[in-house]
């Protein structure tokens, strides 16, 4: 019988018996924007400051092609200088580029290794899984191309949905018209569930590429479908993680607060660098750790929910309770 609490069991088990999947988590919880998308959007769809977020993403947009404009300016720029200075600078970026690509490849590598060895894990089987780590992130490696491309791509929808509702703060700034105002409050309430629907479709997607090894386009058009047929069970499991997430966050940032925090404010006061220094490296551990444990588990829950989904097991909490009424 379908429920959640026995997927989010699974997949509570799943993160804490099996901890070397953290390693997954930590590198795939890049890919999934630390946490996910539509965590972020439920957030902002709860936030007061609706009109304050929008105008955030917006400024972002307008501020990162000014940073990319201005790298380009300043790389043509530096063939002006001697040949010294060039090399140098051009070491430098080489070699901040072969990071960020090696980091964009362990995120991406990690992030289908991860729906890989969940789906192990959850097989029947008489014997526990044995997962071959290496074996998996080759997988992982194997689909990657197609799974950044569902990345990129729900970043340029979810920026596009973000940037079209933000456009009316445009002219309200110059101009305070009630009807402006109207039309961003509109366009809120339209395109923040499209935005989360899409968060959600490109998460089966990604299942439907890695463990069906269907094709990129024949993925966007299961998972659709897929969601289309259970978009109030995919809300709800997101509402229910969401709301994990955002416990989980708010009590390691109470305990930094108790147990850290006033330790860092002892060493400030009496000039104990190096105290600092691993009070912020131990916090900075803690939300790795956390951070990788939750992404853990979120990406099994979802991978749990998706088997079950495309099983035909999948009943929302709300049908089930109308049911009963009747």
């Amino acid at each position: 019988m379908f429920s959640y609490r026995s997927i989010l069991k699974q997949a509570w088990n799943i993160a804490w018996k099996h901890k070397y999947l953290w390693l997954f988590g930590l590198f795939a919880s890049i890919a999934a924007a630390s946490g996910s998308f539509e965590y972020q959007l439920l957030a902002s769809s709860f936030q007061s400051s609706a009109l304050e977020n929008s105008y955030y993403h917006i400024n972002g947009l307008l501020l990162a092609g000014k940073v990319i404009g201005g790298f380009f300016i300043g790389l043509f720029n530096l063939f002006s200088y001697d040949i010294l200075t060039i090399i140098n600078t051009l070491t430098v970026i080489i070699i901040t580029l072969t990071l960020i690509i090696s980091f964009v490849w362990l995120s991406i590598s990690c992030q289908g290794a991860l729906v890989i060895s969940v789906k192990k894990l959850l097989a029947p089987k008489k014997r526990e899984a044995v997962l071959n780590i290496k074996e998996n992130l080759v997988k992982g490696h194997q689909n990657f191309w197609p799974v950044l491309g569902l990345n990129v791509l729900i970043k340029l929808l979810i920026g596009l949905t973000l940037f079209v509702m933000g456009v009316p703060l445009l002219f309200l700034s110059i101009d305070g018209s009630i009807y402006l105002a109207f039309i961003y409050t509109l366009e809120f309430i339209i395109f923040t569930p499209i935005a989360i629907a899409l968060a959600l479709i490109i998460k089966y997607a990604i299942a439907y590429k890695v463990l069906d090894n269907e094709t990129f386009s024949a993925s966007l058009k299961k998972s659709i479908n897929l969601f289309a047929n259970n978009w109030l069970v995919s809300l709800e499991m997101g509402i229910i993680l969401f709301i994990i997430s955002f416990i989980v966050g708010l009590v390691l940032l109470v305990l930094i607060a108790i147990f850290i925090f006033p330790y860092i404010i002892f060493a400030a006061n009496y000039g104990l660098a190096w105290l600092i220094i691993f009070l912020l490296i131990l916090s900075l551990i803690l939300i790795l750790l956390v951070g990788s444990l939750l992404t853990t588990f979120q990406i099994s829950s979802w991978t749990s929910l998706f088997l079950e989904l495309k099983a035909g097991r999948g009943e929302a909490k709300l049908e089930r309770a109308f049911k009963k009424r009747k």
